[in-house]
């Protein structure tokens, strides 16, 4: 038989392991849970961080690229002067030149220097011909192509001014 000790024993364990049985079902699956769903959002807070440093490199880079093109064109669009009747046509302004049309090559898009190469082309041809195979007016529409191709990549895609309203001023 079981002495009055051994029997408040049991009963303490029985109501001590039905407690404990009680507290697990309740508070485990909720502590559980509450465990995943954190680690869960702790995921999406990386994955999130990790998309917006993304965005931002490719912000940087791209904010890099633009400010170098906004240069190289100020270059080559200053150097292209010398293309112009009227202007100096010293060495100093033809290295110039050369330099901005390779700085062109290394950062310009595909259309700026098709419209380049074309304007370079018909300066060939008419130094080739004595200026007689294009007439200013043509070198200067070409001319105001690359500047307005230049304008679109720089951050004026929308832009609705035309060639014909680029203005050549001679003093």
């Amino acid at each position: 038989m079981m002495t009055d000790l051994e029997l408040i024993l049991s009963g303490a364990t029985l109501i001590l392991t039905i407690l404990l049985g009680l507290l697990f079902s309740i508070y485990l699956p909720s502590y559980t849970k509450e465990k995943a769903k954190n680690l869960a959002t702790k995921e999406d807070i990386e994955d999130i961080t990790n998309m917006v440093e993304s965005v931002r490199a490719e912000f940087a880079k791209e904010s890099h690229l633009l400010e170098k093109r906004r240069e190289v064109y100020e270059r080559i669009s200053d150097s292209l002067r010398i293309f112009i009747d009227g202007h100096n046509n010293c060495s100093q302004q033809q290295n110039a030149f050369h330099s901005a049309y390779s700085a062109c090559w290394l950062w310009a898009p595909d259309d700026v220097l098709i419209n380049l190469n074309k304007f370079i082309k018909m300066q060939q041809d008419n130094a080739e011909n004595n200026h007689a195979a294009h007439d200013q007016e043509r070198l200067k529409q070409v001319y105001c192509e690359i500047i307005l191709s230049m304008r679109k990549d720089v951050g004026f895609s929308e832009t609705t001014i035309g060639t014909e309203r680029y203005a050549f001023v001679k003093f």
